[in-house]
């Protein structure tokens, strides 16, 4: 854990948006990115996963490590379906 957050896997080639990421030992493919945020020292990916889900994925750009930045609730209508 880094300040705070937990480490993941992510799936990705150099230099591209992420594909997939492992969290509790399931593997989530990214359905879409919907945002991109460039700072100093990370780069956050908004992501959408099956279901609705969005998560924030870090970057760290020093160290090449990824973490889980954030949670967010997937939109009723999509948590009505699940």
């Amino acid at each position: 854990m880094q300040d705070g957050r937990v480490r993941v896997q992510v799936e990705c080639r150099r230099g591209a948006d992420p594909r997939a990421f492992f969290m509790g030992g399931r593997r989530l493919h990214v359905m879409r990115v919907l945002e991109r945020v460039s700072e100093d020292a990370h780069r956050d990916y908004r992501v959408r996963v099956p279901g609705g889900r969005e998560f924030v994925l870090r970057l760290d750009l020093k160290s090449g490590g990824w973490t889980l930045a954030r949670i967010i609730e997937a939109p009723r209508s999509h948590a009505a379906r699940l």
